[in-house]
């Protein structure tokens, strides 16, 4: 007996000291942020995920980037410059940046990335670039655009810089399968790990031509329950929480230690309609009747949807722009507003011959066929599945028959894409700097793309098209206007709400950092806030993890120690243990 019980106390004297040896390898001066989104992809060519935008903000570099006020400032560009009649921006670029690889930047990377988004016509990014006519390299450090129109948001443009001789190494038929799952940069961070559905992991670039980050790397740790995340801020075990709503905040909401930052995101989430009108739709061809849609919205509370299903967490929606674009977003005045009234919508409905025919509660056209739409709801967001419920409720009092198909992204994706096999669906979009991204979106030469709406307009895309070269910021201002208000009457996009975010931050760990001009700290459409973090302490415990023997790798000396007392159960017992996400 005696024997099993010295056995025991050595293993649990073992383990003690492998769980301290583990733990002593998580370097102290390590941002933890947690976060609900996962990436799509490493690929700037086929990612969608904002998630992934702002990893290629950390691990790539554009010409110019924003400040805190979220005002364009020198990044790769020193300095630039514009001629006279706007058609030609010189660009003088920084002679000091390396490619993490050890690669020297130049210009070359410039050109050859705007011609692979250009002529691949692939990703988000492409319509940053699309107006450039000519690209010159007259030297290594300074590259040359010209356009045949002014180009409005030259200076908006955040075009990740990719390295020619990794990328030219893609063969074309690749692009879209092409996983970047090692990318090389310029940026302040560099990959260390993506092991998918629990972290992403970074070191910080220590020849960051701007001066190294003030922490040593960073790791995204990815929740499936926000929840889960709330709790992990107030036990200290992240350093930040983004993307969590009020209800996932309320028992924490009174420690002194967390600061909450909240405010409207620069996106929305919709309902799309199918308004495919070439005949290969497989959704119900009275959804392309806009007097449907516009019954729809009258017949939606949508202020009762954001307060049962979202806690009152996001703002009325209206037009595509949101409000955090306080400049750009169009605000409907009262003879053009529809708000919830059931009674507008039946009459609109009756109006155009929408009747109950037959008695059973569901409304048919003049031939029989009923207003009975499919709406698709995307499996992983429960709150989205909820709205979509509620919306089943609005629309049969309206009668208007709604059955509902819950399913995952990649299958909602390709009912939307492969046939547009749908009538409705609930998503979202995220915005960036310049709002003729998101305008872009519902202009018809992107159906087949981003147009999952399949939305045609001809003055639409116009206003689009114009806005894009007018350098008259009141003139462009009311062109965004005007776009929004086709969008709003015609309806291929009813947006619910603009979203709100909170973000939580341990003030008790991080210090430096401050609020964008937007109200955001990270997923903020800038590095700032990556570059200004400090952890607070991180200085002192390096110091002391040093003079311990510690510092990233087991103090041999107290192996020894042990090693003498029970080297014979060290040898048949330890085996090397893979370290989670919260001891990287």
């Amino acid at each position: 007996m005696k024997r099993v019980l010295s056995f025991f106390i050595c293993i649990v004297m073992l383990t003690g000291l492998y769980s301290a040896a583990v733990s002593c390898d998580t370097p102290a001066n390590m941002l933890k942020i947690g976060v609900a989104e996962e990436p799509d992809s490493l690929s700037p060519l086929i990612t969608y995920e904002r998630s992934s935008f702002e990893i290629f903000m950390l691990i790539y570099d554009s010409l110019i980037t924003f400040d805190e006020n979220m005002q364009p400032v020198p990044s790769l560009a020193e300095s630039w410059e514009v001629n006279q009649d706007s058609l030609q921006w010189t660009f003088k670029l920084r002679r000091d940046v390396k490619w993490s690889d050890g690669e020297s930047f130049t210009s070359k990377d410039v050109k050859f990335t705007f011609e692979l988004m250009k002529n691949s016509g692939l990703g988000l990014y492409t319509d940053l670039v699309k107006d450039i006519d000519v690209i010159e390299t007259p030297d290594d450090y300074t590259v040359v655009f010209k356009t045949e129109k002014p180009k409005a948001n030259m200076l908006q443009n955040i075009t990740p810089i990719l390295p020619e001789h990794i990328w030219k190494t893609i063969e074309e038929d690749q692009y879209e399968v092409f996983d970047n799952q090692n990318p090389i940069g310029t940026g302040a961070f560099i990959l260390k790990e993506w092991k998918k559905n629990e972290y992403i992991s970074f070191v910080s670039n220590k020849e960051y031509f701007k001066g190294a980050p003030k922490v040593d790397g960073l790791i995204y740790i990815i929740y499936a329950n926000r929840d889960t995340m709330a709790q992990s801020i107030k036990l200290g075990e992240i350093d930040a929480a983004l993307g969590l709503y009020k209800s996932n905040t309320k028992t924490i909401e009174n420690d002194k230690s967390i600061t909450a930052f909240n405010f409207s995101e620069n996106g929305f989430t919709e309902l799309a309609f199918n308004c495919r009108a070439d005949g290969t739709s497989k959704g119900n061809p009275l959804i392309l009747d806009k007097r449907i849609r516009q019954a729809i919205e009258y017949s939606i509370d949508k202020q009762k949807i954001i307060d049962m299903v979202y806690d009152g967490e996001g703002e009325y929606g209206t037009t595509l722009i949101p409000v955090s674009q306080k400049k750009f977003h169009y605000n409907p005045d009262a003879t053009e507003f529809r708000g919830y009234s059931p009674d507008k919508a039946k009459k609109l409905l009756e109006s155009a011959d929408y009747k109950d025919r037959d008695g059973d509660g569901i409304r048919e056209d003049a031939k029989g066929k009923k207003l009975s739409f499919r709406l698709l709801l995307r499996s992983e967001n429960t709150m989205e599945v909820k709205a979509g419920q509620m919306i089943k409720g609005y629309l049969k009092d309206a009668g208007i028959e709604t059955e509902l198909e819950t399913l995952d992204d990649g299958a909602l994706n390709d009912r939307i894409f492969s046939s547009a096999d749908y009538d409705m669906f609930i998503w979202g979009w995220g915005g960036d700097v310049d709002p003729g991204t998101l305008l872009r979106v519902l202009t018809t030469n992107q159906i087949d793309n981003l147009n999952d709406a399949f939305y045609s307009n001809p003055e639409y895309d116009r206003l689009v098209e114009e806005q894009a070269s007018n350098m008259n910021f009141e003139e462009r201002v009311t062109m965004l206007y005007d776009a929004q208000r086709i969008l709003y009457e015609d309806l291929p996009y009813m947006i619910l709400f603009y979203e709100k975010e909170r973000q939580l931050i341990r003030n008790d760990r991080i210090q430096g950092i401050r609020p964008t001009v937007n109200g955001a700290v990270f997923y903020a459409d800038t590095p700032y806030n990556y570059l200004q973090a400090s952890i607070i302490g991180a200085e002192d415990a390096a110091k002391t993890e040093e003079k311990e023997g510690k510092g990233g790798e087991p103090n041999l000396i107290v192996y020894f120690s042990v090693a003498v007392v029970v080297v014979f159960i060290a040898i048949t017992l330890i085996k090397k243990k893979k370290k989670s996400k919260e001891e990287w």
